[in-house]
């Protein structure tokens, strides 16, 4: 009688979650993850945004045939030169009156037998104000920071940034940004996309892509250098304080991919972009190009074809491309914990610290490591700044719209960063769904598994 129960129980749920399932393998034209924004008004200036925008410079993406893929020179925004830039960002820091807060009194850590992750110093803005009635160029008012969040105990905050250039070239526009969130005693995890091109506060600045506050940083001699510049960003526009980053080229993220044998992703939706034939051939003779098409169905993934699955966009979008990134991170975490790597953490460190940059201390590390399989159980939050969260705003007399965060939205999804899911096991019994496939193509069911799995259900 139980056991009849029990299967009654399973169906209904698996009725009940169909759409969730068939999300997996029903691709939309809207770019498989939403459509954009609707535009508003050109003429009304929003009441609430942080912000984002369209595309003001130009982006470093795979180069099709007929098109010849030049070196990549940051320029500056709205038809500024690159020198130009550098003398308005040194006369803008120059003409700010903030000063640099003096850090905290550090106690030394007495030694022990096991590695001690340092302590996490609270963040706080370097620059903290802006100047007294700024505008940027455009004559937009800068917004006030928003309100720090505060976290529960047992929080650390990483940032993950993806270069589009060599680590050792410096500091240069970001291509991928990433919040994870991890709380080691509940051994919990959330992860937050912030797109390339949100149009937001640089503190000491101006409003700007998001992606260009490093660079600016460097540019400027920001007190707290490149990274400071981009961490404040994120402290003052979305409230959360950064206690790490870690920084990785595309090189280094096909040689983590290869280290760890490739990982398998669940490909929902077929994707076609551009493509080297091969990784070695010289990406400016066109005839190096093909038209490549990924289909839909279970993929094993080296390091080449996990960086292309990470970047493509032309036939989807940038909210797509987040997702397919957060994919990847999850992928990199499950090998990881299957391959037990977390007793070779330390080998691991020393071999990856000219690949893998980042302010990370060896004990936080394994603490960090130690916490992987427990959160690999209870389930990683994906979180996206969706379209919703953003308002599509052309300024006055200007040729390129701009993406606006609508935080009354907004702040909803990032406050989730800090709280449990209703689906994580941290905090519940698993909910435990049975499929059952009569497609004849086995596919179907994993990637239906893998879409119920990553909203927090067990297929």
């Amino acid at each position: 009688m139980t056991g009849c129960l029990l299967r009654r129980l399973f169906r209904y749920v698996v009725f009940c979650l169909l759409p969730l399932a068939a999300g997996a393998v029903s691709c939309q034209a809207s770019g498989q993850f939403g459509a954009p924004p609707a535009a508003s008004d050109p003429t009304v200036m929003p009441t609430a945004f942080v912000a984002a925008a369209t595309s003001p410079t130009p982006q470093r993406e795979t180069a099709p045939p007929g098109q010849t893929e030049t070196p990549h020179t940051p320029t500056a925004l709205f038809g500024e030169t690159p020198a130009a830039a550098a003398a308005t960002a040194a006369a803008d820091m120059g003409s700010a009156t903030a000063t640099r807060p003096a850090a905290p009194t550090r106690t030394p850590i007495p030694p022990t037998s096991t590695p001690t992750p340092a302590p996490q110093w609270p963040h706080t803005l370097a620059v903290p104000t802006p100047r007294p009635n700024a505008v940027d160029s455009r004559d937009l008012p800068i917004p006030t920071a928003v309100p720090t969040f505060e976290l529960p105990a047992g929080t650390t905050n990483i940032l993950l940034l993806g270069n589009d250039y060599p680590l050792s070239a410096g500091a240069a526009n970001t291509d991928t940004i990433l919040v994870a969130s991890v709380n080691t005693r509940n051994k919990t995890a959330a992860l937050l996309s912030l797109p390339r091109d949100l149009y937001v506060y640089i503190p000491g600045w101006r409003m700007a892509n998001i992606n260009q506050a490093m660079l600016h940083g460097s540019i400027a001699g920001y007190p707290t250098g490149p990274i400071g510049q981009l961490k404040d960003t994120i402290l003052y526009n979305f409230g959360v304080p950064i206690h790490y980053t870690v920084q990785i080229d595309f090189a280094g993220f096909k040689q983590v991919v290869d280290a760890l044998g490739g990982v398998d992703i669940a490909v929902g939706c077929s994707l076609t972009d551009w493509r080297l034939k091969s990784p070695e051939l010289d990406i400016n003779v066109e005839e190096n190009w093909v038209r490549f098409t990924l289909a839909q169905g279970m993929h094993h993934m080296d390091g080449d074809l996990a960086l292309w699955y990470a970047r493509s966009r032309i036939t989807t979008s940038d909210f797509d491309r987040n997702r397919r990134q957060q994919q990847l991170l999850q992928a990199l975490l499950n090998k990881g914990v299957d391959l037990e790597l977390i007793k070779d953490v330390p080998t691991l460190w020393a071999t990856y610290q000219e690949t893998v940059l980042t302010d990370l201390d060896i004990g936080r590390i394994l603490q960090l490591a130690a916490a992987a399989p427990g959160i690999r159980q209870n389930g990683i939050q994906h979180l996206h700044l969706r379209p919703d969260d953003m308002i599509v705003w052309r300024p006055p007399e200007f040729q390129q719209d701009v993406f606006l965060v609508n935080w009354e939205t907004a702040g909803n999804t990032v406050q989730r960063l800090f709280t449990l899911s209703s689906l994580n096991r941290a905090n519940r019994v698993p909910i435990f769904v049975e499929l059952i496939n009569n497609t004849g193509n086995e596919d179907m069911a994993l990637l239906s598994a893998d879409n119920l799995a990553w909203q927090g259900f067990i297929p």
